[in-house]
C-alpha cells in the first residue's frame, strides 16, 4: 500500500466565524491547560503499557480538559475512548455512543475532516444507516470543496476519490439498503442540505485556515509544530480481505528528532490491521529542535486502492 498522509485541521466550532480575537484567546487558553499537563499525558492516556493509576490520572485530566470552551480536541481524543470502548487496548472507559457523538462532532465542527469520517464510521458501524450516510455524504462534501483545493497533482485527487474515500461509500450504500422498510433516498439530500445550511460556512472557512497553518497549537497534536526531516517514499501494504483501512496514532518526538512512543488512537476496521501502516508510519525521521520538552502530533493514515476496493496491495494516505 503506497501511504501519505491525510491533511489534519483544527478549528472552534461555531455557526459563525470566530473573530482573530477569539482565535488567540482560544489558542492560548488551550495552550496553557495542555502545558500544564505532567509530559507525555496523552500518551499516558492511550498507552496499554502505562500503570493503571497514571492511565487513570491522564483520563481524569482529559475529562476536565473537555470542558473547556474553545479547546474541542481535549473532548476528540476522550470521544475516541468511548468510541472504541474495550475494542481499542487497554481502554479505561466502557463503550458510549452518546458522549462520543457529542465529543467527535464538535471536533468536525471545528474544522477537522476526518472527525466526519470518524461520525461516519462509528454510525455504520452499529448500522444507524441514516446517521451514517449522512455523516459520509458531509465528510466527502467537505473533501470536494475543500481538501481537493489543497492536493498537489492528479495521483493525489485520483487517491482521494477511488480509494478509502470511495470505499467507504461503497460500505454506506450497502449499510442504507437494510432497514425494513426502506428509507427513501430523498432523505440523503435532505439531511445534507439541513446540515450544510447551518454548518458549511464556518466549518469550510476553518478547514482552509488550517490548510494554510493557521491557528496551530500542541494540545491539539497538530502535525505543523514537529518537522518531519525525510521522505521514505512509497510505502506498500498487505491487508487481507480488507478493502480500505483508517488509523490515527499520537507520536512522540524527541528534541533529538527521534521517536519517543508511538500510541494508536483511533482505527478503522480493527486494531489489529494497523500494524502494517504503523510500520510504515514508523519510517518517518523528525527534525531535532531545541528545548528539553517532548513534542506530540497526530499522524492519520488512509488505506484503500484505487483500483478497487477488494484488491490486497493497497495505497495509504
Amino acid at each position: 500500500m503506497e501511504w501519505r498522509w491525510i491533511g489534519l485541521f483544527a478549528a472552534l466550532a461555531a455557526p459563525v466565524a470566530a473573530t482573530a480575537a477569539e482565535d488567540t484567546f482560544a489558542a492560548g487558553a488551550c495552550s496553557e491547560a495542555y502545558d500544564a499537563l505532567p509530559q507525555g499525558t496523552v500518551l499516558d492516556l492511550l498507552d496499554p503499557n502505562v500503570p493503571t493509576e497514571r492511565r487513570t490520572s491522564a483520563l481524569e485530566a482529559y475529562e476536565r480538559l473537555a470542558t473547556l470552551e474553545g479547546c474541542p480536541e481535549f473532548g476528540y481524543t476522550l470521544g475516541q475512548l468511548y468510541r472504541h470502548g474495550p475494542d481499542l487496548p487497554g481502554n479505561l472507559v466502557p463503550q458510549d455512543l452518546p458522549k462520543a457523538r457529542g465529543l467527535i462532532r464538535t471536533m468536525a465542527e471545528d474544522g477537522y475532516l476526518p472527525a466526519y469520517a470518524d461520525l461516519a464510521e462509528m454510525e455504520m458501524r452499529h448500522a444507524n444507516a441514516r446517521e451514517a450516510m449522512k455523516w459520509t455524504q458531509v465528510y466527502l462534501y467537505f473533501t470536494r470543496t475543500v481538501l481537493q483545493d489543497y492536493l498537489s497533482g492528479a495521483d493525489d485527487m485520483q487517491f482521494q476519490r477511488s480509494a478509502y474515500n470511495g470505499n467507504l461509500l461503497a460500505r454506506v450504500e450497502i449499510i442504507w439498503k437494510w432497514p425494513r422498510p426502506r428509507l427513501p433516498r430523498k432523505l440523503v439530500r435532505e439531511d445534507v442540505e439541513a446540515y450544510l445550511a447551518t454548518h458549511e460556512t464556518a466549518v469550510a472557512q476553518r478547514m482552509r485556515e488550517r490548510e494554510e497553518g493557521m491557528h496551530r497549537r500542541a494540545s491539539a497534536q497538530d502535525i505543523g509544530l514537529v518537522r518531519v526531516a525525510n521522505d521514505p517514499g512509497p510505502c506498500y501494504v498487505k491487508l487481507d480481505r480488507i478493502g480500505a483501512a483508517s488509523a490515527a496514532w499520537i507520536v512522540e518526538v524527541l528534541p533529538s528528532g527521534e521517536t519517543g512512543r508511538v500510541v494508536l488512537e483511533n482505527f478503522v476496521p480493527n486494531a489489529q490491521v494497523t500494524e502494517e501502516m504503523k510500520a510504515c508510519l514508523l519510517q518517518r525521521r523528525f527534525a531535532a529542535f531545541q528545548g528539553d520538552r517532548a513534542a506530540t502530533a497526530r499522524f492519520h493514515i488512509v488505506a484503500g486502492s484505487i483500483e478497487g476496493a477488494s484488491l490486497r496491495r493497497l495505497r495509504s494516505r
